[in-house]
């Protein structure tokens, strides 16, 4: 088959409806291409923890940017931190392009919208128009300010929608999540601005700019579902000549097996020839008469024996009462049988029976040429009666070599007045006369011009490619009695014809539409005085007794093609009857088929179906179906490209199959959008990937308890699937780690093999002494303290203003130097870091205790039952708070040291009661740091050249002066730092780098380190006690009260909001519960 020619683009329209749960397409090829109209599911463009909750159709427009026909959808994400809502500014799918995301807007604290209604402006000329009635609603978050006009008609939905967003801001204001843990899956949504092809606004009015001044928006409880439905109106296109001749085989409406026959029969010519066939037909209503014994009179009805197939068609053989109620046999039959093979003389041999049917006095016998017979198959007879009188009518049909011939005997109602009941009889006898289906296990159906597709169908009489009607019909001549008995005393046959019932029904199709007859030349058939040739008037003579033909519609053969002809159409003087017999001789030419070449022809169709089922199957050619994403770092997305292009003839509907039906097509950090889209014939679509991994996967990757990789199975809907390969490397990070796993890290994560991370996440063994395993320093913690304390002085928007800390968290991750003079940024990534741990700093248990304290005594000794790596840490945390909101002056960095661990059995006990008594401190603390020396801090906050431990021990053995004490004890009162622990062990990489050389810079010095005290104890309380009292073991040196903290700042409030979730965790609690963990948070800042 040559290449088929391209049909025209079909069109499709875009409907949308909103679903909690994407549809599953069917699998079958037909499933999609039906509908020229393609119904779009808006839930599909989302991942599946996503869900439309309203959507509007819109123009938007940033800025004076011209405006652009969009809908703008209320999305819901499911997250474990509760619900977070964005709005998406959506384009509709076209026959171009696929859907794609304008803009995003979270709804987060400082999320503002405002309504307005402009009427219509009234006109300054005949000429121009004023401006059509509309609402602007202006959405404004962070720098992104957006202008939706929408029809006035639209009101109710959109003040819907506003109410819906009121509600989400509302809940948005008290979430527990910060800006900068939150929304975290919008980064999987690619967003595509827009440009200037796309679709203008044609409504009149002057720019308007965006207000600054709106509020934020009030609560209000709504939730609305409401379905958004493109405005794009449906078309539907009649089809093509193209289209006729390569139907798609994927279509409800196609047909294999009437694709084959139609193809197969339209190449006919290449395995069949044309034979030609002789037909007798003759019909005699005999009036219940039986033939002699032995008489040749039948001799002109039976003919000469020169045609094929001989047809008789009695009416009235059997007029006994009982033959009305119960068959009485077939012995009649056998006589006429008899009478007319001896009427057919000596060529009687040449013919045998082929099959007789009756319905009580309609009988019909056929005869065929012996050396045709076995080229007559299917032979199926029908018969049906019409009232009680014995009325009615019987079928044969059969099929010569390929050709199909129906015949009918009928006897229908008499009288001149029954026209309409003739009429009816017709119809009757039409429908009713029906034949069974073949077995069609031994045929083929391509083969079969009339076999019925549909299994419950049966075969009619216009299932047949001849079809002859025969009998005492019974129409007679539309003229008064005497009239007719005028006409036939002077022999006018033609004006009788003239009015003559059937051929006026055959004209107006009232009965026998499409029939033909031969011309009649012969005296009306009825009424005969019995034994004469002269009618009996005293009824009116009619031409009751015909032969009528037709060659029913056939959309596979040309009915011209089998040339029927009527050689001989005329009556005959049989005088047994009060009816004359009629006789017609026919010529057809049948087909003959060459079996052989029947079947090379149809191996040619179906191949030829092949390639059109190909053709026409939904196919895409796809570029990138291995993606490589590189190295992919914690909340940096990373996009990648896949190339569709449609190079079918119908649209490809595409999908992605999940692996199992509860489980989602990929993993939770990455997503394809659009996730299903209908790509045109000849249309070029680029599919996009985007993978980002935030703080719920980044500790699972990073652990390699979760593979990064994955494969997605692009499914067309009734083609081939594809399997797309993701690959990338994640690379390490210290977000949300336990902080087990982090004070455990010997180095920098990115330089910690996989192997030992793993080893790092198993839980920790308990100790055998205290029942806790020994703690380390966060490292990466300490880190951004140590630079708070010294760079942090002073900032202003300290802890509060918020940034992108991705840059910092990469130097965490690599070890690489912190930028400078970025505080704020600093303070950001370390509430980032805190906030995204896995349990929170101060664990669940211990949430209701805290609630209860009512000043710094209570609040403190809340941390004597939490792990003392927390306390560590959250401590150190409101200690570097604290001093970077004092007013005293912080000591040079290079002069900040603390202690470190010294091995045991290194130093004598000599050396460790020197070290203590260096200190100058009451009795409780010197026996606080006696217990908790081989618990000492890690390296100097903010130095990176730390002292040799057994530097820093011997020059603590020489005699401290008073003045230095003094020095000492201000500059650690003015610090109001905790120390940090460590464990008995070497110190990390960069405390021990260039030991000697800063051993020997201190010994030139001459000069004693600050020292800082030891860090609390599990157990020991942290409340510093007045001197009168002893202070509590592990207790915080102080030579004077703190300064409150959070007296006179201005941002007092904002920075306890700020420091909730990394104390508490991501758990939206009521207003109370966040009241008194404020409070708490409050007496530990001013401890």
């Amino acid at each position: 088959m040559s290449l088929l020619p391209s049909l025209p683009r079909r069109a499709s329209t875009w409907s949308i409806s909103s679903a909690s749960q994407p549809p599953t397409p069917a699998t079958g090829p037909k499933a999609i291409i039906a509908n020229t109209t393609t119904t779009f599911e808006l839930q599909t463009l989302f991942r599946h923890t996503e869900k439309v909750l309203i959507s509007q159709g819109c123009r938007v427009r940033r800025g004076y940017a011209p405006f652009i026909k969009a809908d703008a959808l209320l999305v819901i994400s499911k997250r474990e931190t509760g619900d977070e809502a964005a709005i998406f500014i959506v384009t509709p799918p076209t026959a171009e392009t696929a859907a794609s995301i304008l803009y995003i807007i979270p709804v987060v604290p400082g999320f503002k919208h405002r309504l307005e209604q402009t009427p219509p402006s009234p006109s300054n000329s005949f000429f121009q128009q004023s401006a059509k009635p509309h609402i602007t609603l202006y959405l404004s978050c962070e720098e992104l300010k957006l202008e939706l006009r929408i029809s006035a008609s639209q009101s109710a939905k959109v003040q819907k929608l506003v109410a819906e967003l009121r509600r989400q801001s509302d809940a948005a204001a008290h979430s527990p999540s910060p800006r900068s843990i939150s929304h975290s899956w919008l980064d999987l949504y690619s967003v595509q601005s827009p440009n200037e092809k796309d679709d203008v606004d044609d409504l009149i009015s002057p720019p308007v700019k965006t207000p600054s001044n709106m509020t934020p928006s009030t609560s209000t409880t709504l939730t609305v579902d409401t379905p958004l439905l493109s405005s794009t109106s449906k078309e539907t296109t009649e089809p093509s000549e193209e289209e006729e001749q390569y139907p798609d085989p994927y279509l409800p409406t196609f047909s294999r097996t009437k694709f084959l026959r139609k193809r197969l029969f339209a190449r006919q010519d290449k395995w069949s020839r044309r034979e030609e066939i002789k037909i007798r037909i003759a019909t005699y209503n005999v009036n219940d008469k039986i033939p002699p014994e032995g008489t040749l009179e039948l001799g002109p009805l039976a003919g000469k024996g020169e045609e094929d197939i001989l047809v008789f068609g009695f009416q009235e053989a059997d007029l006994r009462r009982q033959s009305l109620l119960i068959s009485q046999g077939n012995s009649r039959a056998e006589g006429w049988e008899t009478a007319l093979l001896a009427g057919l003389g000596d060529r009687a041999g040449d013919f045998e029976k082929l099959v007789m049917t009756q319905y009580v006095g309609v009988m019909m016998i056929i005869f065929v040429r012996k050396s045709l017979k076995e080229y007559v198959t299917r032979v199926e007879t029908s018969e049906r009666g019409i009232g009680l009188l014995g009325f009615g009518g019987v079928a044969v049909r059969l099929k010569i070599h390929d050709t199909t011939l129906c015949f009918v005997n009928a006897h229908m109602a008499a009288f001149a007045t029954a026209l309409d009941r003739r009429r009816s009889d017709y119809q009757v006898l039409k429908t009713g006369l029906t034949f069974p289906r073949p077995n069609e296990a031994d045929l083929t159906a391509g083969f079969e011009e009339f076999l019925p597709e549909a299994k419950e169908k049966l075969l009619n009489q216009e299932d047949s490619h001849l079809l002859f009607w025969l009998g005492d019909l019974n129409y007679r001549v539309d003229l008064p009695d005497n009239d007719v008995k005028k006409l036939v005393e002077e022999k006018k046959w033609e004006d009788m014809l003239a009015k003559d019932q059937l051929r006026a029904d055959i004209l107006s199709e009232q009965s026998f539409a499409g029939f033909s007859e031969a011309e009649i030349t012969f005296p009306p058939t009825f009424k005969y005085v019995h034994g004469s040739t002269t009618h009996d008037l005293r009824r009116a003579p009619a031409y009751t007794d015909r032969i009528v033909y037709d060659l029913p519609a056939n959309e596979h053969t040309l009915p011209s093609s089998f040339e029927l002809q009527c050689d001989e159409y005329t009556s005959h003087d049989i005088l047994w009857s009060d009816h004359r017999p009629v006789t017609g001789s026919f010529r057809a030419q049948v087909r003959v088929v060459d079996e052989s070449s029947r079947g090379v022809e149809l191996a040619s169709v179906m191949k030829e179906l092949d390639r059109l089922e190909e053709v026409y199957r939904p196919s895409l050619e796809i570029e990138g179906t291995s993606l490589e994403f590189g190295d992919v770092r914690y909340r940096q997305p990373v996009e990648r490209e896949i190339k569709l292009r449609n190079v079918g003839r119908v649209p490809a509907t595409y999908d992605f199959k999940p692996p199992s039906s509860d489980k989602p097509i990929c993993k939770p950090f990455m997503w394809p959008f659009p996730a299903t889209a209908v790509v045109e014939p000849g249309q070029d679509m680029i599919l996009k990937v985007v993978l980002n991994v935030d703080e719920h996967w980044s500790s699972r990757l990073t652990l390699g308890s979760e593979d990064i990789n994955d494969v997605l199975v692009l499914r067309i809907a009734g083609g081939k699937d594809t399997f797309i390969t993701v690959q990338a490397t994640y690379l390490p990070s210290t977000i949300s780690l336990p902080l087990h796993v982090l004070s455990a890290l010997p180095s920098p994560i990115r330089q910690v093999s996989l192997a030992d991370r793993k080893i790092l996440a198993r839980p920790l063994a308990p100790s055998t002494t205290n029942g806790e395993a020994p703690a380390k320093p966060v490292r990466d913690v300490w880190r951004l303290l140590e630079y708070l304390m010294a760079n942090g002085k002073g900032v202003e928007g300290l802890w509060i203003e918020k940034g992108d800390v991705r840059g910092i968290i990469e130097c965490l991750d690599t070890g690489n130097e912190l930028p400078g003079d970025q505080s704020k940024l600093i303070s950001s990534a370390l509430l980032h870091l805190l906030t995204a741990l896995p349990s929170p700093l101060l664990p669940t248990s211990h949430h209701t205790s805290c609630l209860a304290a009512e000043d710094r005594d209570a609040a403190f000794a809340v941390l004597e039952g939490v792990p003392q790596i927390n306390t560590n840490v959250l401590i150190g945390l409101m200690s570097v708070i604290r001093l970077c909101a004092s007013s005293d002056e912080i000591p040079a960095v290079d002069q900040l040291q603390i202690e470190h661990s010294i091995e045991p059995g290194n130093v004598d006990k000599k050396e460790e009661k020197s070290t203590i008594d260096s200190t100058n401190e009451e009795p409780g603390v010197a026996e606080s740091t006696s217990k908790d020396t081989a618990l000492d801090g890690p390296a100097s906050i903010g130095s990176t050249q730390p002292a040799n431990a057994a530097e820093v021990s011997t020059k603590e053995e020489e005699p401290s002066s008073d003045k230095h004490d003094d020095e000492e004890e201000d500059e650690d009162a003015a610090l109001e730092f905790i120390s940090l622990t460590h464990s008995q062990d070497k110190p990390l990489p960069e405390i021990i780098q260039n030991q000697e050389a800063q051993s020997k810079k201190d010994n030139d010095k001459e000069e004693k380190p600050l020292k800082l005290a030891s860090p609390p104890k599990k157990g020991v309380s942290l409340i510093p006690e007045e001197p009168k009292t002893p202070p509590s073991a592990s207790s915080i040196t102080k030579s004077h009260d703190p300064e409150p903290v959070l007296g006179g700042n201005e941002h007092a409030d904002e920075l306890v909001d700020a420091l909730c979730p990394a104390v508490f965790g991501q758990t939206a609690v009521i207003a109370a519960v966040k009241d008194k963990r404020r409070r708490f948070i409050k007496l530990l800042l001013e401890g």
